[in-house]
């Protein structure tokens, strides 16, 4: 009996353990049956710095290739945290084609979206975290299941990540803070479900 191959497969390469756990979380909430048909591989990467981060995705995606096994769609999850090649890890995701889920300046900011309208400039994750512990005290970064917690939220803070990028139309990526492209990959996922 030979073993079926899936009919798609995605990698999600993500920046740390927070990244990695959501978009576990976002992998889970496929039906069975798209679980069945569809790969989705969620890995951390073994650096955390973006544009290092991108070279592992090449590499995986040459291997992927070699083996007669390619990605469909590779995602590069991460957040700002004020690195200096940011701009360089933009442009060789741009030159790779690959796809981008990001937060300026950091993941929380956009669970902070799940409780309010949130354009505010964080100059330090810190900050952030802290303004994030005050809307949501049980808040830790890597005890809970963010995504399940913060579901029923989901739809506002899409809506209001939307209006937080379009007041940043005219600055490039790496200027723009806040911005946050979380809702394409949520995006992404729904289009899975919906065929």
């Amino acid at each position: 009996m030979s073993l079926r191959r899936p009919n798609k497969r995605i990698l999600i390469l993500c920046e740390g353990v927070t990244e990695k756990l959501y978009a576990t979380s976002l992998r889970a909430e496929l039906g069975r049956n798209l679980q069945r048909s569809i790969a989705v591989e969620v890995t951390q990467g073994d650096q955390q710095n973006p544009l290092d981060l991108v070279r592992e995705a090449i590499a995986k995606k040459k291997k992927a290739r070699k083996e007669k096994n390619p990605y469909d769609d590779i995602w590069i999850f991460f957040d700002h945290d004020n690195w200096p090649q940011l701009r360089d890890a933009f442009r060789l995701i741009e030159t790779e084609g690959f796809r981008f889920s990001f937060t300026a300046l950091c993941l929380e900011h956009w669970f902070i979206l799940h409780f309010e309208e949130c354009g505010r400039a964080f100059q330090r994750g810190e900050d952030a975290l802290s303004h994030l512990r005050r809307l949501w005290p049980q808040y830790h970064k890597t005890k809970l299941n963010h995504f399940v917690e913060l579901k029923e939220k989901l739809p506002l803070a899409m809506e209001r990540a939307t209006r937080m990028n379009s007041r940043q139309e005219e600055n490039t990526v790496t200027e723009r803070n806040p911005y946050c492209t979380i809702p394409d990959l949520i995006s992404f996922f729904q289009s899975l479900e919906a065929g």
